[in-house]
């Protein structure tokens, strides 16, 4: 009997990024790993908002705000959705502070922002994914539109866990820049959203995250 030969393995092969791509995601990737001290931040950055639950709608999920000024996701649901009550701005510098508990878990700054449900809304959103199965330890910024797009390259740093981390967003016309503790990792010109919208926090995984509060002006 003739014997047949083992089937060789499915090997994933993945497209080659171009030399400039490679170039921002290696840059992306030192820039996250270089240690940056908490206490030189503090200096030049204005003290955080703290959360209060007269001043933001919960559009989808469940959160709680503590008296101490933190704002939890309590991860009960698939995606969570917490709005500022008034702002509306178009070009701004926003800064919240996340503390991810654990594996399979998210967060993101959702900015110009319009639409009545998360389904038909359209924004964009900078997001950071922890280790786990969906979109493992993906750092993006991408567009709804009202589906997903990715507008940049995106890197896949190790998210920390039980420390507070700054995501920061920064928009002016076309130009959206992002930032992880201080560092810029992303820059990017894009035309999609040119208006003032709604401004958020949006959590994408069922499992609970801590905010601890915020920094908003509008140039």
């Amino acid at each position: 009997m003739t014997r047949l030969a083992p089937l060789a393995r499915e090997r994933r092969v993945r497209p080659r990024r171009p030399r400039r791509a490679r170039l921002a995601l290696v840059l992306a990737l030192v820039a996250l790993a270089t240690p940056w001290p908490a206490a030189a931040r503090a200096e030049a950055e204005p003290p955080l908002t703290p959360f209060r639950a007269d001043e933001w709608d919960v559009q989808q999920g469940e959160w709680r705000f503590e008296p101490a000024g933190e704002a939890r996701s309590l991860g009960r649901g698939r995606s969570a959705l917490l709005y500022h009550r008034t702002a509306r701005p178009r070009d701004l510098d926003f800064t919240a502070e996340v503390m991810f508990l654990g594996p399979e878990s998210s967060a993101g700054i959702v900015f110009r922002a319009a639409g009545p449900t998360y389904a038909e809304a359209t924004f964009y959103q900078l997001e950071w994914y922890t280790r786990g199965s969906h979109h493992d330890r993906r750092l993006s910024l991408m567009v709804k539109n009202p589906r997903w797009k990715q507008i940049v390259v995106p890197v896949y740093p190790e998210a920390p866990y039980e420390r507070w981390i700054a995501l920061r967003v920064r928009a002016r016309g076309d130009l959206l820049e992002c930032f992880v503790d201080g560092r810029l990792v992303f820059t990017k010109r894009d035309r999609t959203y040119l208006r003032p919208g709604r401004l958020g926090l949006h959590v994408w995984q069922p499992r609970a995250v801590r905010f601890r509060g915020f920094r908003l002006s509008e140039p």
